[in-house]
């Protein structure tokens, strides 16, 4: 019997995005609900499958940074919870694609040049197994993930300029690495980065121009088929954070964001209706906003999470 979802609050923005042309990605941490339990995980996926029906649907991101401190410790047990995931969406939403959140610290410490860069990795890839580079590839060429959202891991300014380059270099370097190992080939590949903070982003325009060339330019160069910007608005760490001020004025990101989808780059970012106002005018608006700078919009599934 068909699921009546005429009043749910997260299909209506849905909706709301797909008739500004948006295309719509369910969001949704199924690791912690696979963990709790058969029935909880089974409650989850019934609910992917009517969310699948909403029209605009691209599919699903299921884990938010995949064995990085997510309760999966080792490459067998993410390996175990992405075949399940994938064998039941598949049951309950055929034809939809699963996407997949990512942080590979060791990409970050450039191990490749060796030396101190080889002994960073080493380290991250002791305390997150499930999520080094061979780890994720594995997943990759086991098919499992059909997008994945990729971030390097940057390291801060500081350890870079120890090691003679900036942070624009370094993720210059890996992303040239990332498609020279070939992932392009195995997934429809990626980028991420939050830029969101208190009362919008808080860079000026210099500090805009060096971010979205760092985390929009350099990986659309090497590959990247869109850029995922977290987050519209949502609430972290005790406070909300925001692409853009309570005004929703213009800022410099935001406008090198709205530049680069004139010149055809792909952009993502998130919402959930608890922190879109309430008010059609102002909630309408919000949306037509989103829609002038992101072709993609990851919209909370309401699983509980």
């Amino acid at each position: 019997m068909p699921v009546d979802l005429s009043g749910d609050r997260y299909v209506a923005l849905a909706n709301a995005l797909h008739r500004r042309g948006v295309a719509v990605w369910w969001e949704t941490d199924l690791v912690a609900k696979w963990l709790e339990g058969p029935a909880a995980f089974d409650q989850a996926i019934v609910r992917l499958g009517q969310l699948a029906k909403v029209p605009g649907t691209a599919g699903f991101k299921i884990s938010d940074e995949i064995g990085y401190g997510d309760g999966l410790t080792s490459t067998a047990q993410a390996t175990d919870f992405l075949t399940q995931t994938r064998t039941r969406l598949a049951q309950v939403a055929p034809g939809k694609q699963i996407l997949v959140d990512a942080v590979v610290p060791e990409l970050g410490c450039l191990p490749w040049r060796g030396g101190n860069q080889e002994g960073c990795a080493q380290r991250v890839r002791q305390k997150y197994p499930a999520a080094t580079a061979a780890a994720v590839e594995s997943y990759l060429r086991a098919h499992l993930i059909d997008r994945l959202d990729l971030s390097t891991g940057l390291l801060d300014e500081s350890t870079y300029a120890r090691w003679g380059l900036d942070r624009q270099t370094a993720q210059t370097d890996i992303w040239n690495r990332i498609r020279a190992q070939g992932w392009a080939s195995l997934t429809t590949l990626q980028s991420r980065k939050a830029l969101a903070d208190a009362n919008g982003y808080q860079g000026n325009a210099d500090q805009a121009r060096t971010d979205a060339a760092t985390y929009i330019d350099v990986p659309v160069a090497a590959g990247a088929q869109a850029v995922d910007i977290w987050t519209w608005r949502q609430r972290y760490q005790g406070q909300i954070v925001s692409l853009l001020a309570s005004d929703l004025q213009p800022n410099p990101l935001w406008t090198a964001m709205v530049r680069r989808r004139q010149q055809g780059v792909r952009l993502i970012t998130h919402m959930t209706p608890s922190t879109l106002p309430t008010d059609s005018a102002s909630y309408n608006h919000e949306c037509d906003l989103a829609a002038q700078a992101f072709t993609a919009i990851f919209v909370a599934a309401g699983t509980g999470q």
